[in-house]
């Protein structure tokens, strides 16, 4: 759980496995004090619709999250939407603590999607979820999985570059954030937080605690 420090103020990343119900304690660290905000690596839209999912209902689950699922359950019980960031948005909402959606919302990430990957890479994707599906993943650890299935995607040009995208966007999201909030802590899907971190320090000149 990296903490990074600047004059402006301190991120410390929580990294999740998103699905797992086992991960939903690490909110907990919430009620020590301390803390001026959560961020979450999800869009507006997603802690909208977290917030609301009991008169939603249950969403619609891509093939690739099908895949992801069936592998994670071998860890233990999963959920959808993510029971750690269910737990997070419901956390936030009783205690009345800001939560900061670091990632982009619908319309930027359908741009940013549209622009990094082409037709044909569209294709490789469904081929690589096919093969997912047999097998071939580490399943050393839940954490392991996680990045080597996220890794599995990122072998693709595009998906790599979107991915990249993605977390140049929630770190600059974050270090905007010092500017009202001096401590938060950042709930950040595992497969994602050693980037941010990195950008953090490279591009932003936070450093590691």
């Amino acid at each position: 759980m990296p903490t990074l420090s600047s004059e402006r103020g301190t991120i410390e990343i929580v990294p999740v496995v998103k699905g797992l119900v086992s991960e939903s304690p690490k909110v907990g660290i919430l009620l020590d004090g301390g803390y001026d905000a959560a961020a979450a690596s999800l869009g507006p839209e997603d802690i909208s619709a977290i917030g609301a999912r009991s008169e939603l209902g249950e969403a619609e689950i891509s093939d690739a999250d099908a895949v992801y699922g069936h592998f994670l359950s071998s860890f233990g019980k999963i959920g959808s939407p993510s029971p750690v960031y269910c737990a997070l948005v419901d956390l936030c909402a009783e205690k009345g603590i800001p939560l900061i959606p670091a990632d982009m919302d619908d319309a930027e990430y359908t741009e940013a999607y549209c622009r990094n990957i082409s037709l044909l890479e569209t294709l490789k994707e469904r081929s690589l979820i096919r093969s997912a599906a047999k097998g071939g993943l580490d399943l050393s650890s839940p954490e392991a999985f996680a990045k080597d299935f996220e890794n599995s995607f990122r072998r693709i040009r595009g998906f790599n570059a979107l991915a990249h995208e993605r977390a140049d966007r929630m770190a600059g999201k974050l270090y905007e954030a010092l500017d009202r909030r001096k401590r938060i802590a950042a709930f950040i899907e595992i497969e994602t937080a050693d980037d941010i971190a990195r950008i953090l320090m490279e591009s932003y000149g936070m450093r590691q605690m």
